[in-house]
């Protein structure tokens, strides 16, 4: 690769995503407008044929760059739901173990959280929360009733 091809990828990729993100130059800071001039005239030296491939190699480098960024979030996301449906499948068969009382007074408990308020259900989850940071969860009642929450 050219040694002025080298030196001026990174600029042309700044000015690339630059002009994507259209920055008023009043908005960067004096280093930035600095190295932006400097590149811009590094730039205004190359004859069209190279500035046309840098622009080009800028351009396919943010697109590799965007791709990466989607597989790990497409990655992240597989994982998330593997391990949702993994949990709801140990749920599930740690459901069907259970007895009839049991699985009745499970069905009462989600009966009676779907009848609740928004407000209530975000009540119960901050107690819940609170005991899981106490390492005590789900043994003791995380938040018990005191004169000044009755």
């Amino acid at each position: 690769m050219h040694p002025t091809l080298k030196s001026t990828l990174p600029a042309s990729i700044l000015l690339i995503s630059l002009s994507a993100t259209a920055v008023p130059w009043a908005e960067l800071t004096s280093n930035q407008q600095k190295l932006l001039k400097s590149y811009a005239r590094e730039w205004v030296t190359l004859d069209e044929n190279k500035q046309d491939k840098l622009s080009s190699t800028s351009k396919l480098w943010l697109q590799i760059g965007e791709r990466k960024r989607l597989k790990k979030r497409l990655r992240s996301w597989k994982r998330m739901t593997l391990d949702a449906r993994s949990r709801t499948k140990k749920h599930f068969q740690w459901y069907q173990q259970q007895p009839e009382e049991i699985k009745q007074r499970i069905q009462l408990g989600k009966k009676w959280y779907q009848e609740l308020s928004v407000a209530e259900k975000k009540i119960i989850h901050l107690k819940w929360v609170y005991a899981a940071k106490r390492d005590d969860y789900p043994l003791k009642d995380p938040l018990p009733l005191t004169a000044s929450t009755k």
